[in-house]
């Protein structure tokens, strides 16, 4: 039975970037009579699996007309955090080769033709064999930011965009960043606190009650204290402790197709010397693969690998060989790769890793929880809110079908030749890929990808990942072939203005790179960059 609910009170169930990243959501985008309560304990430990974000954070922290107030700046300094260009895969296809994966740009198809998602630049870069791919790729090589210093003779000064107008869409922020998740829930945690209509409260769910049309009612916390809401937020982790209590037997496996189960994290602290890159490292190894995400003061460090091939204390043996010293463990992490069957039930929503989970590869447990809560708020949340059973299903459908993407996506990075350990052999097996996938793959083959590939299986295109992603991968996995690129452009006439074009951002795109702030400089200035701008705005 469908219900209506006037919505006066939300209770989050968990804290943390997830819990609290939800909180600033709420707060962010809904009235400012609705009470928000956040129910987490310091007795749970934060799993920290992965430190690192996509632009979907970065959005959440810099969004326009704010009711929480977060300097950019201030959050850098306060947290630790650096920014992330994209990211640098080592290994992956061939020992001895890497190839950048930044967060990229947008192109725009003026001609609009053979239609306007066209993606001819990325395809111009694949059709002649270019080492990168956006501008980012050539920051990332050269470890700049995106800030030039106008005080010096700067010929874009009046405007940078002019001769690129209507050709790259150089959107703003089209950067992440890398995180100290503690730090960062605690810094989320402070500034939402300062909201009147925001309550904490340090306990553990101990049972919760359900009315007899099976709607959540009341969590009942180890304190003793009964917290009533008109809607949930199952942000608690692996535990789920709310959806799982509401919808039995709810997980989809992902384990046939995806290879890793298992992380051991350590961290390695900066010295004066520590250079500190703008993007993540994910270098491939035997059995799985080792993320390298900068911090100001730390080096966040994990290998993810397949348990079935070597155990936690093989794993330490030989990331201490490859680095030549011994590492002391934060933590041994393992995990089921797979999604809910339902997100959403009743009045309970679940987000982040409560609602699935891949790996820690291309940063998207944060970016879930991000675009989980901004898809349910901007489509489907009312003060008076109908819990429709056609909505319902309908958000269940969307996340579904990005979660599926992101999986696939996540896959394709293990599509290589590598077959010097079992590991690899199974990874990149045919078996491992989805039906969906191999398709694809076998497409493009014999032409480019299209945007609309991308859209899922309920034909919507939001939040879906595109060309930015899938095509630098694919080219970075030589899943995509450069006569392929190159005949395509040419029989849609197209490839002339490609390169005329390509001219016109080789030459800007050099400017920046040389005129650029580099990282290290970056924060050991931070107080005072008053006379950089950002190349994005």
């Amino acid at each position: 039975m469908d219900r209506v609910k006037k919505i006066n009170d939300i209770v989050i169930v968990g804290g943390g970037t997830a819990g609290w990243s939800t909180a600033l959501n709420f707060i962010q985008k809904t009235n400012h009579t609705i009470n928000i309560h956040v129910v987490s304990s310091k007795e749970i430990p934060i799993i920290g699996v992965g430190e690192s974000t996509t632009g979907r954070f970065n959005q959440l922290i810099n969004i326009r007309g704010s009711k929480v107030d977060i300097d950019e700046l201030d959050f850098l300094k306060n947290t630790g955090s650096t920014y992330k260009l994209g990211i640098l895969h080592k290994d992956w296809h061939t020992i001895g080769e890497s190839f950048t994966s930044p967060l990229g740009d947008e192109y725009r198809n003026e001609l609009n033709y053979p239609n306007i998602d066209y993606d001819y630049y990325r395809y111009y870069f694949v059709a002649n064999n270019l080492p990168y791919i956006a501008l980012q790729s050539k920051m990332m090589l050269q470890n700049k930011l995106p800030f030039l210093n106008l005080d010096e003779d700067n010929p874009y000064k009046s405007d940078p965009f002019k001769n690129l107008s209507g050709k790259i869409r150089y959107n703003p922020r089209h950067f992440a960043y890398h995180l100290d998740t503690y730090k960062v829930g605690q810094y989320l945690k402070e500034k939402c606190l300062k909201k009147d209509n925001v309550k904490y409260y340090d306990c553990i769910v101990s049972n919760i009650k359900i009315d007899n049309e099976g709607y959540l009612q009341s969590i009942i916390t180890d304190d003793g204290r009964e917290i009533k809401g008109d809607l949930f937020v199952d942000c608690s982790g692996f535990k789920r402790v709310l959806i799982d209590k509401l919808e039995k037997n709810n997980f989809v496996s992902y384990e046939n197709e995806l290879s890793v189960n298992s992380a051991l994290t350590f961290h390695l602290k900066n010295n004066d010397d520590t250079v500190i890159n703008n993007y993540t490292k994910v270098t491939a190894k035997k059995y799985g693969w080792l993320w390298d995400i900068p911090l100001q003061h730390r080096k966040g460090m994990g290998y993810v690998f397949n348990n079935n091939y070597i155990n936690e204390n093989q794993a330490q043996e030989e990331i201490e060989k490859d680095l030549g010293f011994k590492i002391e463990p934060q933590s041994y992490i393992k995990f089921n790769a797979g999604r809910m069957e339902k997100m959403w039930t009743k009045n309970v929503l679940s987000t982040g890793l409560s609602s699935g989970f891949v790996e820690p590869l291309e940063a998207t447990s944060i970016h879930m929880t991000v675009l989980q809560i901004n898809h349910f708020i901007e489509q489907f949340f009312t003060n008076d809110m109908s819990f429709n059973q056609h909505a319902i299903d309908l958000y269940n459908n969307d996340i579904t079908s990005i979660w599926n993407d992101i999986k696939d996506f996540i896959v394709l990075h293990y599509q290589t030749p590598r077959k010097d350990t079992n590991f690899w052999k199974e990874a990149s097996s045919r078996e491992r890929r989805s039906d969906r996938l191999n398709s694809l793959l076998e497409l493009w083959k014999t032409r480019m990808p299209r945007s609309a590939e991308y859209r899922g299986v309920n034909g919507s295109n939001f939040y879906n990942l595109g060309n930015t992603l899938w095509i630098q991968v694919l080219w970075g996995m030589k899943l995509i072939e450069p006569d392929v690129a190159k005949n395509e452009l040419k029989n849609f006439h197209i490839y002339d203005y490609a390169e005329k074009n390509n001219k016109l951002r080789e030459k800007f795109d050099d400017y920046v790179v040389d005129n650029s702030i580099n990282n290290n400089n970056f924060y050991d200035n931070i107080d005072d960059l008053k006379n950089y701008k950002e190349v994005w705005q």
